[in-house]
């Protein structure tokens, strides 16, 4: 409003017209760490994903699919795209190591995500980590009772807790519009969330534990995850469809936020 003032005094004064403002120079996006990597699927050259990335479905597989598309993108033209089909033997996932992270280092991880249909009140996952301490089995994140949750395979426990003043402490997955979301796992089991910029209350693993959230979790005794992968997709262990993109993967050992 100030340089517009001038700009009128200017011109009513000299008859000439104040430069332009200068346009605000644009926030670059966090550089790729070097103790990780950064994916933004423009490199994709085929509609099946490739690289790094390569069609998983652990257990079994059934209509579920994983493609490359450049319909839908959340920066670019090019994202990952998965129909998820209902039922346990759809698993569908593009899966990459995590060889670039120095092994027992903390892990951040941030994507984008945009999908069609509400978390539905039965469990499913949209993405899933291999946890060698635990047998190999997944450390997994999607919903349940329609917010997101954590579950870890091994024993089936949930963050937060699946009761009511647990799940409230959670937040849903809004459709039709991309989300940042972000968390870090520490080789000490400590874990955070966060959705869009914001930390989920009860999405936290911390070292005392807190009734409805991560009293559960941390019930099972110490859990010192060591993740050897990453995988985007789809997996449902009853009722839930849903299609979803995964665009600007971030991964390494400081968080880079939704820049």
């Amino acid at each position: 409003m100030a340089f517009a003032l001038l700009g009128a005094v200017l011109t009513a004064l000299t008859g000439t017209a104040a430069p332009a403002a200068a346009a605000p120079t644009p926030t670059p996006a966090a550089a790729c760490a070097a103790d990780g990597f950064c994916e933004d699927f423009e490199s994709q050259t085929g509609t099946q994903p490739s690289g790094r990335w390569s069609f998983q479905a652990a257990d079994c597989s059934g209509t579920g699919t994983v493609t490359v598309d450049t319909a839908v993108a959340h920066g670019g033209t090019t994202s990952l795209r998965v129909n998820g089909g209902e039922g346990y033997c759809n698993h569908a996932f593009a899966g990459t190591a995590l060889d670039d992270v120095p092994a027992g280092s903390g892990l951040y991880v941030r994507f984008w995500v945009r999908h069609t249909t509400a978390l539905p009140a039965q469990h499913v996952t949209f993405l899933a980590m291999q946890d060698t301490h635990t047998r190999d089995t997944d450390l997994r994140m999607g919903g349940q009772n329609a917010a997101l949750q954590w579950n870890r395979e091994s024993d089936d426990a949930t963050l937060p807790a699946q009761s009511p003043a647990g799940v409230a402490l959670s937040e849903p997955l809004p459709v039709d519009t991309w989300s940042c979301l972000e968390f870090r796992v520490e080789p000490a089991g400590r874990l955070q969330t966060w959705l869009d910029g914001e930390s989920v209350e009860g999405l936290i693993v911390d070292d005392t534990p807190t009734q409805d959230v991560d009293a559960q979790w941390l019930n099972g005794g110490t859990w010192q995850p060591a993740l050897a992968d990453l995988r985007l997709g789809w997996e449902s262990y009853g009722q839930g469809t849903d299609t979803l993109w995964y665009d600007d993967v971030a991964v390494g050992t400081d968080r880079v936020g939704c820049a």
